[in-house]
């Protein structure tokens, strides 16, 4: 199953990044454009589910997280809403 996961986890272009990282960096200090609007997207969820992984299934998340370049419970949310979209939409 985690072969599987691992080997889902979606690539990124990594002339794209890397373009992404200068572009951020070179604007960094610049300020928001006129009429930019600042949101906190996880200001509504304010639930929390705790579970445990053996050591192996945690590795592969950070693994999965680490390749695309994301934070580990960010990665895992994804998968729980996927799951619940495909579970809504059967």
């Amino acid at each position: 199953m985690l072969k599987k996961e691992l080997a889902m986890a979606k690539k990124i272009d990594r002339d794209l990044a890397r373009r992404l990282r200068e572009e951020s960096e070179h604007t960094k200090d610049a300020p928001y454009p006129a009429g930019t609007k600042v949101t906190r997207p996880n200001r509504e969820r304010s639930r929390v589910y705790s579970i445990r992984l053996t050591e192996e299934e945690y590795a592969a998340v950070q693994q999965v997280a680490n390749a695309a370049h994301l934070p580990p419970a960010t990665l895992v949310r994804s998968w729980i809403l996927s799951r619940l979209e495909q579970e809504h939409s059967a």
